[in-house]
């Protein structure tokens, strides 16, 4: 029988994490109230999360945060109140639900709206003595015309619409003469897991780039481009490495056949680098030239704000592989075009990134680490002591036991998918990997999985998903590909009958797509596989793998195991014998 589901809510991973940061910086520091340890562990998670957006989202600092509580008696439903450096009112109520799932009680959030009202007309008298402390500075911020966010902090999902229909009634109160005046957000755990995420990145690049022989476009959006050192592009590698590239597709890939011919040219005919190079391509938020201008353009140094490769990273590496000092006895120039993402639409930056590397030999699988969503199931996983590699160049290292990457993880998903098509899937796990990131746009259009790549990271997909549907399909694979090589099939096995041994050496994707179905533990409570968990897999391995074996070698066969495994119709008529025979003997 397969392993039970359990049916208690699975506590997200996201709301571990966040709580771990929230002892971090508020341990000791802020106190919760209540009769027993639980509703003070409560209590002080209500306060924390308060106090977390105001350090990561208007930029208090940790004490600032701390103090601006006011929770307790007559605080009118709001539990902090902070004025910004930029005068803007900071009006919170935080609930904090340990579920990670549902929304704050009507009842609270309706006395929230009525403690924005009595705060904004001034009724201080209202208010407890710590929300008073607060009235000089909010009467002379109010005075001075400043702007209101109202937010409600809650660990749960999105809120609903009698939530959203008690913000309207506040916004149309108080925003007749001034539209902008008061602004109303709900920040659920999806937000406050996005600053959690944003609190651990690093500062945008911003550098001065001396450009030789430039010249410019301003319409319809700006760029500049013209000979740049190659001792530059080493120096800014060896202060920013990763960072640099950080919106590209791809990393350094390291010794590569192309890269090794780069290299060559650059330690034997540096002066022609710029000759053989295709050059480098940046985008930034903004650039401006700096004084003095040369009016014919022959040299210009231009500031650079939010800078990124987003095609060359082969390049640049192959440069950095040398000193910058090296550059000095052996000079050597790289065409270089920024193009500027200032007033142009939100997908431009991407749009050019891929159009860009389409020009070059680009795998399927590299335009996956254009999706914000791999970003935030790394970073995810990364805060929880993971590492989800999804550039090439990431990779290089072995996978080990708290390290994998996209390309392990697409067709271990590919088993889990459980549609009509599933056999397309499965096949193309053991056959075409690369198939597995294909997408409209990318794969023509007769591609039955041109929108694979959606389908195996949807928005529903969560980063402890990821990993344990890893760790599971690691353990089943090494499993099985153990028990077919200790596999001993007997001489007088008959002709039509396929070997034991080759049959657990191929059905490996199929069986993993069956344990998938029985155990579904890759939905499972903890991050990390437990070690009951591993026992009953392995038991239900033995099990599937014993039944796959005598249901195939009952079948009768005129091709070779690897050819049925690799073959769709075969693999849905081995599946549906499979599983008949596993509930039978269930």
């Amino acid at each position: 029988m397969g392993i039970a589901l359990m049916a208690a809510p699975i506590r997200p991973l996201e709301l571990t994490l966040l709580c771990a940061r929230l002892d971090e910086f508020f341990a000791e520091r802020i106190i919760g109230t209540g009769q027993t340890d639980e509703a003070r562990r409560s209590n002080f998670l209500s306060k924390a999360i308060a106090a977390f957006v105001l350090y990561e989202d208007a930029g208090a600092s940790l004490d600032e945060a701390i103090a601006a509580s006011i929770d307790g008696g007559f605080d009118q439903g709001i539990d902090s109140v902070f004025i910004a450096a930029d005068q803007t009112i900071w009006l919170v109520q935080s609930k904090y639900k340990d579920t990670g799932v549902g929304e704050p009680e009507l009842g609270e959030v309706s006395k929230f709206r009525d403690g924005v009202f009595d705060l904004l007309q001034g009724r201080w008298e209202r208010f407890n003595a710590a929300l008073q402390a607060h009235g000089a500075a909010l009467m002379s911020a109010l005075s001075n015309e400043a702007r209101v966010r109202v937010v409600l902090v809650h660990s749960g999902t999105a809120i609903s619409d009698d939530r959203r229909h008690i913000f309207s009634e506040i916004e149309r109160a108080f925003n007749g003469a001034r539209p902008d005046f008061v602004k109303c957000y709900s920040y659920g755990l999806v937000t406050l897991h996005e600053l959690h995420i944003d609190g651990r990145s690093a500062p945008d690049i911003e550098e001065n780039i001396v450009l030789r022989d430039f010249g410019h476009t301003v319409a319809p959006y700006k760029a500049v481009y013209g000979r740049i050192d190659a001792k530059r592009l080493a120096e800014l590698w060896a202060e920013y490495k990763d960072h640099l590239v950080e919106r590209n597709i791809r990393r350094f890939k390291g010794s590569t056949v192309v890269n090794a011919g780069l290299s060559e040219t650059l330690q034997q005919e540096a002066d022609h680098f710029f000759y053989f190079n295709n050059g480098v391509t940046f985008l930034c938020d903004r650039f401006r030239e700096q004084a003095p201008i040369d009016p014919y353009r022959l040299s210009g140094t231009f500031q650079f704000k939010g800078l990124s490769i987003i095609n060359g990273a082969q390049t640049v590496g192959a440069i950095a592989q040398e000193p910058a000092a090296y550059y000095d006895a052996h000079p050597a120039e790289v065409l270089a075009t920024f193009v500027c993402l200032e007033n142009a639409p939100d997908d431009f930056g991407d749009r050019v990134t891929r159009s860009r590397n389409r020009q070059n030999a680009v795998d399927l699988e590299d335009f996956a680490a254009l999706d914000e969503r791999q970003s935030v199931w790394r970073q995810t996983l990364e805060m929880a002591g993971v590492e989800y590699q999804v550039k090439h160049g990431d990779d290089d290292a072995p996978a080990s036991n708290t390290c994998f990457s996209i390309r392990d993880a697409a067709p271990i998903l590919a088993c889990t998918m459980t549609g009509s098509d599933w056999q397309e899937f499965v096949v193309a796990a053991k056959t075409d990997k690369r198939r597995l990131f294909g997408r409209a746009g990318l794969v023509g259009e007769s591609d039955s999985l041109r929108d694979a790549y959606f389908r195996l990271f949807p928005d529903s997909l969560t980063a402890r998903q990821i990993w344990r549907s890893v760790q599971i399909g690691r353990i089943v694979q090494t499993k099985v590909r153990d028990r077919a090589s200790a596999e001993a099939d007997p001489a007088n096995l008959p002709a039509e009958t396929l070997p034991a041994r080759e049959i657990l050496k191929h059905c490996g994707w199929l069986l993993l797509h069956v344990l998938f179905i029985r155990t579904q533990l890759q939905n499972g409570v903890e991050l990390m596989l437990t070690m009951n968990e591993c026992g009953d897999l392995s038991r239900e391995i033995d099990t599937v793998a014993q039944r796959m074996v005598d249901v195939v070698q009952a079948m009768q066969w005129n091709k070779q195991a690897r050819s049925v495994f690799e073959n769709r119709a075969d693999c849905r008529a081995v599946k549906g014998r499979l599983m008949a025979a596993l509930a039978q003997q269930n």
